[in-house]
């Protein structure tokens, strides 16, 4: 008989409220041909959505059926092609006497190689009894050692048997095997079954799988990678995650979140976990995650509650953005910010070697007339270093940017900063003032990154300070955390404006791409700190940096 139209959601067995999971050993004693059916077919449906391996052991004279059924319900060849069909008539010997060792060992041969693969097993047979008279015996001992072979192996496996065609004897020696025994409409634990393994739940999965059906189109459409978990176990992902992963498909089934994602990350999945079982959406965060082949990559994580009670059913899904162009990007832009602005100082700093070189030639001029005093050696060594220092600054924009992170005094940072912008703020009438700065205010970032931030910063109020002023720099110590502030005398800035502060491609220049100031703010945040922007129109700006204090 064929299939009814219930198998959409279907009527059966295996979509009642009964908690299973791979490891499960379930007995079917089946009535109806047409139930039979529908449960078959639910449970080899259900495996193709989840990815699982499918074993199933019927009839020969079903497989062009069953094919045909699967078509006109959407799945491809390949998933189709994935099914292992193996006829029960000789799965079981049929065509000589039952030997228990002998179907043992066929048994475990055909399902230990997907095993070895890390896939997730699912197996479907439908017993072939023998006419024998030790079949009353053998049954229920193949039945028990199977159970045994099975359990270590995690498959997750339904036994069916004609109910018309089998004693009550034998069907309670029968139950010895099975955790848990199912009829056409209902599954319940096998009362005869000794094990201290608990029954699992097989509601939570078709639910599951009734769920992903349904999104199904949408997810794999999606550009981003996502995943479907549950309980942190990975039960689905699209295609664009199985690219970003490096990975197959039935690869999912093997991972955990706690696997993909690199271990500093566990403590805030952690509290994103408390949050998610609230039923809250988490808003995107970077991270970094291992792909299947071992590689680390750069990723932007955003999650979301995929059930209607999360505390009862934790399913999540997770929408995963490869970021690695972007943050190439932002090391490019970093340096291209530094080569722009090296070239708009070289003017500035022309002038501002010029000036002690006329000193020190000046003063050899009165050596070579031997009218030297001792306190014009003083000036012409205080002359050199402020070259010195000029210079070192300037080669640190052109260096290439380390990722090697240190314990620096934020102090000596801003200071050295403002001694190399002094000279492009005075051509326009800008006095930078650094005085406010409390030592040993050590942070751990990358000095030439932070060094960066500062730099942009100053630039950016020396550009809105068309009418000259002072810029105020100031570092200080506020318990766990350093604060420092750039503060300026500029034209200020509205609050619609403010509020896209740092975002890419917005800019109050003509020629501004925005770029500088999002590039402060990853900078920032990828050292645990945080800037604060106030502005007043006609007032000023003041950008306040805070760090945490470097552990000693």
């Amino acid at each position: 008989m064929g299939p009814t139209n219930d198998l959409v959601h279907p009527k059966v067995a295996l979509t009642k409220n009964i908690e299973l999971k791979n490891g499960t050993h379930i007995l079917y004693l089946y009535s109806k041909k047409e139930k039979y059916w529908d449960n078959m077919l639910s449970f080899v449906m259900a495996g193709l959505e989840l990815q699982h391996q499918v074993i199933l052991l019927e009839s020969s004279d079903m497989f062009l059926k069953i094919k045909k059924y699967l078509r006109i319900k959407g799945f491809s060849e390949e998933q189709i092609k994935s099914i292992v069909f193996a006829d029960h008539f000789s799965f079981y010997g049929a065509e000589q006497s039952f030997e228990v060792e002998k179907v043992l060992k066929v048994l475990k041969g055909s399902i230990q190689h997907y095993v070895e693969s890390g896939l997730a097993i699912r197996v479907w047979s439908r017993a072939f009894l023998h006419k024998d008279s030790c079949c009353e015996e053998g049954l229920p001992l193949y039945e028990q050692k199977a159970d045994e072979v099975l359990k270590p192996l995690h498959t997750f496996t339904v036994c069916a048997y004609n109910s018309d065609e089998i004693s009550a004897s034998l069907s309670i020696g029968l139950m010895k095997g099975h955790s848990c025994v199912m009829t056409d409409d209902e599954l319940t634990e096998s009362m005869y079954y000794k094990s201290k393994q608990k029954t699992p739940s097989l509601f939570m999965e078709e639910h599951l799988r009734e769920k992903v059906s349904h999104y199904k189109y949408l997810i794999e459409e999606m550009p981003d990678a996502v995943l479907v978990l549950t309980n942190d176990q990975v039960l689905y992902g699209n295609q664009t995650a199985v690219q970003v992963l490096e990975c197959k498909t039935h690869d999912f089934s093997t991972m955990t979140a706690w696997s993909i994602f690199c271990p500093e990350y566990h403590e805030l999945m952690e509290n994103g976990v408390k949050r998610l079982r609230k039923n809250e959406k988490l808003p995107p965060v970077e991270m970094k995650m291992k792909t299947f082949s071992g590689k680390i990559i750069d990723i932007e994580v955003s999650a979301f509650p995929f059930s209607q009670n999360m505390r009862k059913d934790f399913t999540v899904v997770l929408i995963i953005r490869s970021i690695q162009e972007r943050k190439v990007h932002q090391q490019l832009t970093i340096k291209t910010e530094k080569l722009s602005l090296a070239g708009q100082l070289a003017a500035s700093i022309a002038h501002e070697v010029r000036n002690p070189l006329t000193s020190i030639k000046g003063f050899m001029k009165l050596a070579r007339e031997d009218v030297m005093h001792d306190s014009y050696y003083t000036i012409i060594e205080e002359e050199i270093d402020r070259i010195e220092t000029i210079a070192s600054e300037l080669l640190v924009l052109g260096k290439p940017i380390s990722i090697e992170v240190g314990v620096h005094d934020a102090g000596k940072m801003v200071r050295d900063v403002c001694v190399l912008m002094q000279s492009q703020a005075v051509m326009r009438k800008i006095d930078i003032q650094f005085q406010d700065i409390e030592p040993a205010c050590f942070i751990s970032c990358n000095a030439g990154q932070m060094k960066q931030v500062f730099i942009n910063l100053i630039k950016n109020a020396t550009e809105a300070m068309e009418n000259g002023g002072v810029i105020r720099a100031s570092v200080r110590l506020y318990e766990d955390k350093v604060h420092v502030k750039i503060e300026d005398e500029g034209k200020g800035m509205p609050e619609h404006v403010l509020k896209k502060i740092g975002e890419p491609f917005y800019s109050t220049k003509e020629d501004g791409t925005g770029l500088g100031l999002m590039v402060c703010f990853n900078i920032v945040e990828q050292y645990g700190g945080t800037i604060e922007v106030k502005s007043e129109v006609n007032e000023g700006t003041v950008f306040t940096i805070q760090l945490p204090v470097a552990p000693c």
